[in-house]
């Protein structure tokens, strides 16, 4: 029995040892295989130059992290705009991506005139499938040089109102007073009407409306000076610190069903969750006061 277990661990052990080494031949044959027929159907020439496109490729990668990461270092340290730093990263962008082009083309000796047809039919190809994507992006193109609003702006585009958080090449990023991040197509800003409520000294100048039904034995004047003006006095004394100015109030329009007075309040710029909180309270102390008003008894 011992001889016999012997035997068998024997013959185990040869198999095993036996099937290592046959597949390490096979694989370093299968490898040598490979590599002959490669470089016996690539030409050396060819392969040199795939490896200094790769390293073309790789610079370009490289230089456009770089340029990028330097822009944004000097616009922080200069405090330039966001929307200058975007359209200053765009051109290094589009500037490093046309010399690793032409690299390319030089390279690989490529006719102009078969490139210029490529070109056009490429872009004839694009302009079809992305019509939408092109016209965002010579938008948002436009919307940074010719400035219609900045970041950090409170503006209202369309249907929807906030500040201004980003403008990229394809959308323009708004904080809505919801507290959620809006983005806005490029093409869609163009198309809309835009309010911007930031002034020349970093203050907001936003005005809203507020609809009070007609009373009896209470006129406009009343309402003015006896409930919303003095809500507003203490509105601002409570919070004068925070706002540069007393928000102020006049009437609006009037119709037979009642009247609408503006209400129209400053703030400084890039305190907008501030103003977000703020604007709300104003509005609900001059409701509380007017359903006193009604009853006579605003103090």
């Amino acid at each position: 029995m011992c001889v016999v277990s012997l035997v068998k661990v024997g013959v185990f052990t040869f198999k095993n040892v036996t099937g290592k080494l046959f597949s390490y031949m096979v694989s370093n044959i299968v490898s040598y295989m490979v590599s002959v027929m490669f470089l016996t159907f690539v030409p050396t020439e060819k392969l040199v130059l795939a490896g200094i496109a790769l390293v073309i490729v790789v610079v370009a990668f490289v230089l456009d992290k770089v340029i990028r990461r330097s822009i944004d270092q000097y616009g922080n340290r200069v405090n330039m705009e966001p929307h200058a730093v975007n359209i200053l990263k765009l051109v290094a962008r589009i500037l490093v991506a046309a010399g690793g082009v032409i690299a390319l083309m030089v390279l690989f000796k490529v006719p102009t005139d078969l490139f210029l047809a490529g070109g056009a039919l490429t872009g004839t190809a694009i302009g079809f499938a992305s019509t939408q994507t092109v016209g965002n992006f010579l938008a948002g193109f436009y919307i940074m040089v010719s400035r219609p609003f900045m970041v950090r702006d409170y503006v209202k585009i369309g249907d929807v109102e906030g500040e201004v958080k980003e403008i990229t090449i394809n959308y323009t990023k708004i904080y809505t007073p919801t507290y959620n991040i809006t983005e806005i197509p490029n093409r869609k800003v163009l198309d809309s009407i835009i309010n911007n409520y930031s002034g020349k000294k970093n203050i907001i100048d936003y005005s809203f409306k507020m609809g009070f039904p007609h009373l009896e034995n209470r006129t406009n004047k009343q309402l003015i000076e006896d409930c919303i003006k003095p809500t507003i006095e203490k509105f601002y004394e409570k919070y004068k610190d925070v706002l540069p100015k007393k928000p102020e109030a006049s009437m609006l329009n009037m119709d037979r069903l009642g009247r609408e007075v503006s209400i129209r309040i400053f703030f400084p710029e890039g305190k907008i969750d501030e103003f977000y909180d703020l604007q709300p309270e104003l509005m609900r102390d001059i409701v509380h006061c007017w359903d006193k008003f009604k009853a006579d008894k605003c103090d």
